[in-house]
């Protein structure tokens, strides 16, 4: 080994360590967002290199994209399902780093569905989810430098494939317009696509929660009125529709066991019809 070698290994190893380290305290700890920035025993892991069968998600929304979830996950798959956040990665499991709840979630098994399609090697999840918020705080509010500094923490590692936006029944319970809804999110789409992001967007339908809840309201309405592949706006699960009260907890906002799973595979079977970002 050359003396140049050899020292380019040592930074790397005093990096791993330093990653190590970070992730060796016992307790939990938050942003001013209450968004999970440390979790006791992740696995640390060099974050992969990109190749064409690495898909990296980026995902956005509330509480059902943020460790809401009855149940905990792990992935199959080892290191080949990461958790990326603010430049590190670890092996995905519940609850992942950018959500602000403690619980389980959809995404990991939806990363290993995609592995089981024999379509993606890799697969890099990068969420940034807060439960209980209207669009409005994604786009001009508290969050929105969030989002926007976790977007380019991505890009500055990755070259995003896939968006997901999951979010949506805090707008239907204020009773926010349609017409209101997909003006913010037409600015929610610019700032992205002004960013550099040109991956397909996925938009699921979000918006059952709350007693009062009607199917067909105006924030599913738009929701389902989004996806324009034109503009590399495409459908995501309509969940909505698709699972009934028994797959959430209490028959509530939140997805049981059997909703996280149904979820996932939902999740990865929209992702799958169309061509991830070149």
């Amino acid at each position: 080994m050359t003396r140049r070698a050899w020292w380019l290994a040592v930074a790397v190893l005093a990096a791993l360590g330093l990653l190590a380290l970070r992730f060796a305290a016992t307790e939990p700890r938050v942003d001013g967002h209450g968004r999970l920035t440390f979790y006791p025993g992740k696995t640390v892991v060099p974050c992969p290199t990109q190749d064409p069968r690495t898909a990296v998600i980026f995902i956005a929304g509330q509480s059902n994209a943020a460790n809401y979830g009855e149940k905990r996950q792990t992935t199959a798959f080892g290191d080949r399902v990461v958790a990326f956040f603010e430049g590190a990665c670890t092996v995905a499991a519940s609850p992942l780093l950018g959500g602000d709840f403690n619980e389980g979630e959809s995404l990991t098994p939806m990363a290993d569905e995609l592995i089981r399609s024999g379509r993606f090697d890799r697969v890099v999840l990068a969420p940034v989810a807060v439960g209980g918020t209207e669009i409005a705080r994604w786009v001009d509010g508290d969050l929105a430098p969030v989002l926007r500094q976790a977007l380019a923490a991505v890009q500055a590692r990755y070259r995003v494939t896939h968006a997901i936006w999951h979010q949506g029944e805090n707008d239907a319970l204020i009773g926010l317009s349609a017409a209101d809804y997909k003006r913010q999110f037409d600015v929610l789409l610019g700032r992205w696509r002004a960013q550099g992001m040109a991956a397909p967007v996925f938009i699921s339908v979000t918006t059952r929660c709350y007693p009062n809840w009607m199917a067909d309201n105006p924030v599913a309405l738009a929701q389902r009125s989004l996806p324009d592949p034109a503009r590399g706006l495409h459908p995501g699960p309509d969940s909505d529709a698709l699972l009934p009260s028994a797959e959430l907890r209490d028959g509530a906002c939140h997805h049981n066991a059997q909703g996280q799973a149904h979820l996932a595979k939902l999740w990865a079977a929209a992702l799958l019809v169309v061509d991830p970002a070149p």
